[in-house]
This record gives structure tokens, sequence and C-alpha cells, in this order.
């Protein structure tokens, strides 16, 4: 994540420092959004991140229930009286069972796991694509000519920040779209 904060900067640098005829003629207007910020605060942000705790609590009560019954299971091996009640084909039946619980229970865990971070990785990209189409909106109705993201700035003055005319323009577009 660094490399690519480095990056960008040594881009932003080498683009501002390449072209100083234009910095000569005209001052570039420079703007700051901060991504973060943006997500947390915009309709669409806050929605995303409801869906995505909904889905992880949905599967969060799976693993739960699946744990409760291995934890059953685990408790009658420890019961010296209940093993000893039971026939060796009962309790071979019952260390079969247990075991595949226990393996369905981590491969529930490993599909959990994995559709948890691709759902999440859908809803970055698809707010990045948000922010991004809201910035380009701002910045053509305040005449900026560049807007970069906070995270790769090591400092700026605070009145660059339009990270609210973007979350405004984000929750406009929110509106439109749901009225249709």
């Amino acid at each position: 994540m660094k490399t690519k904060h480095s990056f960008f900067a040594a881009s932003l640098a080498a683009i501002l420092f390449t072209f100083p005829c234009a910095a000569e003629t005209q001052a570039l207007k420079v703007a700051v959004v901060n991504f973060k910020t943006c997500i947390e605060k915009s309709k669409s942000g806050k929605q995303e991140q409801t869906n995505f705790d909904n889905m992880k609590k949905q599967m969060e009560d799976v693993l739960t229930e699946k744990e409760k019954a291995l934890k059953e299971l685990s408790k009658k091996f420890e019961d010296d009286d209940y093993l000893d009640s039971l026939s060796q084909e009962a309790q071979a039946e019952l260390k079969h069972k247990s075991r595949n619980l226990g393996q369905e229970f981590g491969q529930h865990q490993q599909q959990f796991y994995q559709v948890l971070q691709q759902a999440n990785f859908k809803i970055i990209q698809k707010l990045t694509e948000e922010i991004g189409d809201a910035a380009k909106m701002v910045a053509k109705a305040k005449n900026i000519d560049i807007i970069v993201n906070e995270e790769g700035t090591f400092y700026y003055n605070p009145t660059l920040d339009i990270s609210e005319d973007v979350i405004k323009a984000m929750d406009e577009k929110s509106s439109k779209n749901e009225t249709k």
C-alpha cells in the first residue's frame, strides 16, 4: 500500500514538474478527498456497510450453530459413563460424526472468510468508482485541475479538502438512482 502511495506521489510530482509552462501561465487548482470519510459518511457507503454487516452476521450465526453442535459432541467424549454405555460401533459412529462435523465447520469457516473477502473487494471497488465519479463532478463544477486522495499526501492545507462536497454529490446521485 505504501508503494502505491509513493508511486502516486512520485507520479504527481513528475506531472507537476514536467509542465512548468502551464504552471507559469495558470496556477493549478488542487483539491484533496478523504476516501475513508466518503465511505463512512455517504449514503451508499453506509448502505454497503450495513449490507456487509448483515451478511457477516448471517454467516456468524451458521458458524455458531455448527460450533455449538461440535461442543455438544465433544462433551459426550468427555463423559466416561456415557462412552461406557455405548457399543464399539456406536463409539466409532460418534467419532466419525465428530470428525465430519469438525471438517464441515472448518470448511464453512474458510468459505465464509473467502465470501466476505470477495464481498469487501466488490464493495470497495464499487465505492471507489462512485467516489471517482463524484469527484469528477465536483472538479468540473469548481474548476479543479487535480484531485488527490488524502492517503497519498504527506501534508495538505485543510481548506483543500473537498470530501464533504464529494459526499454530497454521491448522496445526490444515490437519491436520483433510488427514485428511478
